[in-house]
């Protein structure tokens, strides 16, 4: 009787099936990776946007109602939507020399990746500084 030679038939097969769900999870960690550094971004780029809104204004109370109306306007011309957005205005002395703080804080929507262990909603939080001119007359 001849003895019967092992084959590698369907092997690849087997591979195909047992690698797929590892790809495909290995794709859905960049994609989440990637969005929760384009979030963090985005609100960095919008409390920087904030302070020097509020930093070009002339009065405390302008600069505030200034820097968190520049926040909301960046962040929506990212697409980024916020569950909880929260901007707070810090002109400090708002005097020539001084300094604006402006902090964002904005909860975003993460739920379409909630399914694969990550959060439904993660909060980011960001604070830029901008000096006020010293040559400038504040009213």
């Amino acid at each position: 009787m001849r003895p019967r030679r092992r084959t590698e038939r369907g092997a690849m097969s087997v591979e195909l099936v047992v690698l797929t769900p590892v790809l495909v999870g290995c794709i859905l960690a960049i994609a989440a990776g990637a969005r929760f550094v384009e979030a963090a971004d985005q609100v960095d780029a919008a409390a920087a946007v904030a302070a020097r809104a509020a930093s070009l204004e002339g009065s405390a109370a302008a600069a505030g109602a200034a820097g968190r109306s520049a926040a909301q306007r960046s962040l929506a011309e990212r697409g980024r939507s916020c569950a909880h957005l929260t901007v707070h205005v810090d002109p400090g002395a708002f005097e020539a020399g001084g300094v604006v703080r402006a902090t964002v804080t904005c909860r975003a929507d993460l739920s379409d990746l909630a399914g694969f262990g990550l959060p439904g909603s993660k909060s980011f939080t960001a604070t830029s500084v901008v000096p006020l001119e010293t040559h400038r007359v504040i009213s």
